[in-house]
């Protein structure tokens, strides 16, 4: 082979780095990610705030699975168990440290944002990509920081998303299914919807190209054998330990009567009419779910109208995204709530980018008001989460600033209880890992709506009695709820049972109330 002359040589260096070395624009844009979610999730210079939202379940599920403890069988849960088992993974090689959650938290964010501009790039510009990104991050991923089950599953998918975007074909189809086989683990619905939308892709680009059916049929083989393998493989165990039926129940049967149609709050979930303080966020929630199905229609339009034209990478993308995000938006619409829809919504904030950068008209207005948006509500996320009243408490898990009312009840367990200690908090499962306590019932919480069964809720009152346990936390609410909630009430026996055996001796300035055993 002849030589390269030193001109040929200096000229081929750029695109071999670009190919094997590090990107250096990628790795400064993911610390700066971290360093933005590092800010929001700690108070100078390292004290974790404590976290809250529907993330807490899975790691109270994960610290009573570090006990011993079995999920379905000795505790109540009815999402698939891999959340419960990767943060029980976490448990067992840091502890139960109180800047776990929040160390957590900002690994997601950064995988997600990785996954996020790794897509993006592939239909648009870096700049464009990188705008993506932090729109994601600042009014998606930064405005919850919830690290519950949703959006392990939506990793899974978005990395399978990602494969695609590279090209079809059978070797790929089976990591495609693995990965929301795996998505399917941390969410139920979420993976199969996922899978339906993969499958409409294929079916609509076959259907659009060379209408070759055998070959159709061999994909979508691939694809559904390869997913109901992987998640039949994740499930086995369980379905060991408590049998097919009862894990059905719990993931299929449950949610579907008690859940998936249960409420149908006022806005669709995006929260009350606020006040002038709460303003910004009902509009960040508002836009969110406004622009989601307008981009996927556009997109929709954009797919039709270029149907006829030579099919190129990018339309196949474009159309890969949109069937993905339609498929995902179509689940959470059952029953919408804004963690639902924000944790689904990635596919949609890329297209809507996308869009943006193919409208030469607005294109520069917009570009210069959406980094300003991002800009301007970066720092407010900041700025307010540092200013939010907090206080810096020493717990058994560690050293955390908390909200004034949530440090009033972990002072109360730091002076009354001690880790390892049996402690029911009826109303939210907040301070068992803070303060190290034991949930010693079958259920996480009680509610006054139909999704607590009767039966559940005898069995925690025979549990209650069982162990002896010292303390109960308690609403007045749990025993005189709203008129509409009267027929759906369960938790006659639980108060009886309270009223008989225990007594009151604090409450709490929110109204939470102490009850000791008499």
């Amino acid at each position: 082979m002849a030589e390269l002359s030193d001109s040929q040589a200096l000229a081929m260096t750029p695109e071999r780095d670009a190919r094997s070395g590090i990107d250096w624009f990628v790795l400064t844009m993911l610390l700066g990610i971290a360093a933005f979610l590092y800010l929001n999730l700690f108070a100078f210079p390292n004290i974790p705030f404590l976290q809250a939202g529907d993330q807490i379940y899975f790691w109270v599920f994960a610290q009573r699975m570090s006990h011993g403890e079995q999920v379905y069988r000795d505790f109540f849960q009815f999402t698939p168990p891999g959340t419960d088992l990767l943060y029980l993974l976490f448990l067992k090689i840091f502890g139960a440290r109180i800047w776990l959650p929040n160390a957590t938290n900002l690994a997601l964010g950064v995988a997600l944002c990785w996954a996020c501009f790794g897509i993006a790039r592939q239909i648009m510009a870096r700049n464009l990509a990188f705008l993506t990104t932090l729109l994601f991050l600042v009014l998606i991923y930064g405005g919850a920081l919830n690290g519950t089950h949703h959006w392990f599953s939506v990793l899974a998918i978005m990395c399978a998303a990602r494969i695609g975007l590279f090209g079809i074909n059978l070797t790929r189809l089976a990591g495609i299914g693995a990965l929301l086989g795996l998505a399917g683990f941390f969410t139920q619905t979420h993976g199969v919807f996922a899978a339906a939308g993969f499958a409409l892709f294929l079916i609509a680009l076959e259907y659009m190209t060379e209408r070759n059916w055998r070959r159709l049929i061999n994909a979508l083989t691939v694809l559904f054998a390869v997913f109901g393998v992987t998640l039949a493989a994740l499930n086995g165990y369980f379905v060991k330990e408590i049998g097919i039926e009862k894990l059905w129940y719990f993931q299929v049967s449950y949610s579907r009567q008690y859940l998936a149609f249960g409420q149908h709050p006022l806005l669709l979930g995006i929260g009350p009419v606020p006040t002038w303080h709460g303003l910004p966020m009902f509009i960040e929630r508002g836009f969110v779910y406004l622009a989601l199905p307008i981009v996927y229609g556009l997109v929709l339009v954009w797919i039709w109208h270029h149907r006829c034209r030579p099919i190129d990478r990018e339309w196949k993308d474009v159309m890969l995204l949109c069937f993905i995000g339609l498929s995902l938006l179509l689940e959470v619409s059952f029953s919408p709530n804004y963690v639902r829809v924000f944790a689904v919504s990635m596919p949609g904030i890329i297209l809507f980018v996308w869009l943006l950068g193919r409208s030469q008209r607005v294109w520069r207005h917009a570009l210069v008001l959406a980094w300003i948006g991002v800009a301007c509500l970066g720092v407010q996320q900041t700025v307010l989460r540092h200013h939010k009243a907090s206080v810096v408490a020493v717990l058994p898990s560690g050293t955390v600033a908390a909200a004034p009312d949530v440090y009033e009840k972990l002072l109360w367990g730091i002076k009354n209880t001690r880790p390892g200690q049996f402690f029911f908090q009826g109303t939210w499962p907040g301070i068992y890992f803070p303060l190290e306590l034991r949930n010693p019932a079958y259920l996480s919480e009680v509610t006054v709506y139909e999704s607590t069964r009767p039966e559940d809720v005898q069995r925690t009152v025979q549990e209650l009695e069982d162990k002896q346990v010292p303390y109960v936390l308690w609403n007045e609410y749990s025993d005189h709820p709203d008129a509409k909630y009267q027929s759906a009430y369960h938790l006659s026996p639980l108060r009886d049972y309270l009223h008989d055996r225990y007594r009151r001796v604090h409450v709490f300035s929110d109204q939470d109330e102490i009850w000791e055993r008499k």
